[in-house]
């Protein structure tokens, strides 16, 4: 072997070691992720990537601009100071796990800072209410931070039937999301019309205020996304 092709080997053994090394998947959603949906996607990632580091966070209430905003806004600090899901891990405190890095960036920045492989983003309903520019401009600041990333971005699925009218303005914000997305991300749409025929008609898919997935109803979302999933 010349020492050309020798320092070749080396140089690709060690781009190998790197890569192993740094394999991993982070996921971030809201409410749907921090309840029924979030166990479930972690179960099935770890047992479809068993060598990769998982990383699953699920906030109720968030939104990309709670992720795409400063930690020291007010909407970083209001995420900053939720409990939430990670992993298997439900109600916990996660200043400690999002929210250590510069003031002055955000929390998925901090989160992003060591370029997983693959990023999930799992949102819709908390951004319902706010104009098109707005979401926009917090959804390309949060992509912003992707580098040469894998994305995959899952609007969440509608209401129950009865809330007819907030699944039109949902339906409404899903396409604002969709645009702002663009191509930089996978789109897997929660918002479709099979689901708002068909789906949204199954009461038990939904607890107590219509909105959140029961176990069956997260399960039966997730059948939906996983071929989609890492």
């Amino acid at each position: 072997m010349t020492l050309t092709n020798f320092l070749f080997y080396v140089l690709f053994l060690t781009n190998i070691s790197i890569a192993s090394a740094n394999d991993s998947i982070l996921y971030i959603g809201d409410s749907q992720s921090a309840g029924h949906l979030g166990p479930i996607i972690h179960s099935y990632l770890k047992e479809k990537n068993p060598n990769q580091n998982i990383k699953l966070f699920g906030i109720s209430s968030s939104s990309p601009r709670h992720w795409a905003d400063n930690i020291d806004s007010k909407n970083g600090s209001w995420l900053c100071s939720k409990k939430g899901r990670f992993n298997d891990q439900f109600n916990i405190s996660l200043e400690d796990k999002i929210c250590k890095g510069e003031p002055t960036h955000s929390a998925f920045h901090y989160l992003n800072k060591d370029r997983p492989d693959y990023v999930i983003f799992q949102f819709l309903g908390n951004s319902i209410g706010f104009n098109e520019n707005f979401i926009n401009k917090k959804i390309k600041t949060l992509l912003a931070e992707l580098k040469n990333q894998n994305c995959l971005f899952i609007t969440s699925p509608p209401y129950y039937a009865d809330l007819e009218d907030r699944n039109l303005i949902r339906l409404k914000t899903e396409s604002f999301f969709i645009k702002a997305i663009g191509s930089r991300c996978e789109i897997v749409r929660g918002m479709t019309r099979t689901n708002m025929d068909k789906f949204s008609t199954r009461r038990e898919y939904y607890g107590a205020d219509k909105v959140h997935l029961t176990k069956l109803g997260a399960d039966t979302f997730f059948q939906q996304i996983k071929l989609k999933l890492p």
